[in-house]
């Protein structure tokens, strides 16, 4: 007797708000999810994404899904947002790392110190301008 195979979960869509979530939120998302779903992106006009996540294999409930994915974008957009904050100051701070190590060649451009340690000569932790 042949065995028959679980049915799949039906297909489930997901709108997004452009203003909230970065397009580069949601292709990692999808991708985050590539394993379990096939997806579809569907611009909705100029305030909103569709997405359409179709389960591989028999799937986790439809509102649990929607859940972990709204959770997952979340935490892509915010990485994006303090990416896009603080990302000239991280490069900053590990081109003066390496450039003090003797890694880099040249001194990275900018002036980068810390006003009040210069004030203090004997400073445990002390960086130094380039003025």
């Amino acid at each position: 007797m042949e065995q028959e195979e679980p049915a799949l979960c039906a297909p489930i869509t997901i709108e997004l708000d452009r203003l909230l979530f970065s397009p580069e939120a949601v292709l990692k998302t999808c991708y985050w999810f590539s394993k379990d779903f096939a997806f579809d992106i569907t611009s909705q006009g100029e305030a909103s994404l569709s997405v359409t996540l179709t389960p591989k294999q028999t799937s986790a409930s439809s509102e649990a899904v929607r859940a972990d994915f709204f959770s997952m974008a979340t935490d892509f957009a915010l990485r994006g947002i303090i990416d896009a904050r603080t990302g000239s100051i991280r490069e900053l701070l590990l081109a003066k790392a390496f450039s003090e190590a003797g890694i880099l060649e040249d001194s990275p451009e900018g002036v980068f110190g810390d006003v009040i340690e210069e004030e203090k000569p004997d400073g445990l932790f002390r960086i130094l301008s380039q003025a």
